[in-house]
C-alpha cells in the first residue's frame, strides 16, 4: 500500500491543531519545526495517522517499509519510537525515551540508519 506525503508545514497544522483540542502534542510541533529548520524536510516524507508520524525516505511512502513511527505520549511516558524495515516482517526497532529525549534521539536514529 502506498501513502502520499503530506507536506511538511500541512502535518505541523495538523498537529497545532489538536494542540487547540487539548491533545498533549507540543513535543511533537517540536519536532516537526526541527525537522523543517534543519532541512530534514528536504529529504524526509511523512504523513499522520490520529497521533502517529509516518516518516520515510520515499513519497510515496510504502506502508511498513523503511518507515519510523512516532508517538508523543505525553510528559510521564515520553516518546514511541517503531521502525518497519520490511512490509510483513517484525519491527526492526523499538525504544521508548523520555519526554525531554525525542528530538536528540530522532538525531540519533536518522545518523545510525544514515537517512
Amino acid at each position: 500500500m502506498y501513502v502520499k506525503a503530506r507536506p511538511w508545514d500541512q502535518i505541523e497544522l495538523f498537529y497545532t491543531d489538536l494542540l487547540k483540542h487539548n491533545w498533549d502534542v507540543g513535543r511533537m510541533v517540536d519536532l516537526i519545526r526541527h525537522i523543517k529548520s534543519t532541512g530534514l524536510s528536504e529529504r524526509l516524507f511523512g504523513f499522520t495517522s490520529l497521533d502517529i508520524l509516518h516518516i520515510s525516505i520515499y513519497d510515496p511512502l510504502v506502508w511498513g517499509t523503511e518507515t519510523l513511527c512516532i508517538k508523543y505520549c505525553g510528559e510521564k511516558e515520553g516518546w514511541g519510537f517503531k521502525y518497519l524495515s520490511k512490509p510483513f516482517q517484525p519491527l526492526t526497532f523499538e525504544r521508548k525515551y523520555p519526554a525531554d529525549k525525542g528530538i536528540e534521539n530522532f538525531d540519533q536514529f536518522n545518523k545510525m540508519i544514515n537517512w
